[in-house]
């Protein structure tokens, strides 16, 4: 997926960025272990913009959503399969479109 704008803090492992295609500002999330894949979730405009000032609010976020995993309410879909429903599966591929 490409993500415009795209800011990215490496220790905490995410990254944040406009899909275009979803019309929808992004948290990408590593999810480390014997495979990496990443989880996406939605978040404002308000918190893209405030990652520059002030990353904490967001790297608490992170936090937060990776003690809920792919339970959290602003998940939006997922690398591995199995993790979403139909219905996210299918916004996976309009977010994956050219």
């Amino acid at each position: 997926m490409k993500l415009e704008n795209k800011k990215v803090n490496s220790k905490k492992l995410y990254s944040i960025g406009y899909c275009g295609n979803l019309n929808k500002y992004i948290l990408e999330c590593v999810v480390p272990g014997s495979v990496w894949y990443n989880r996406y979730y939605e978040i404002s405009e308000e918190e893209f913009v405030k990652y520059d000032t002030n990353s904490y609010e967001l790297d608490a976020l992170v936090d937060s959503i990776r003690n809920n995993s792919y339970n959290s309410d602003i998940f939006l879909f997922s690398d591995m399969m199995r993790e979403n429903t139909k219905e996210q599966a299918e916004l996976k591929e309009i977010a994956l479109e050219h």
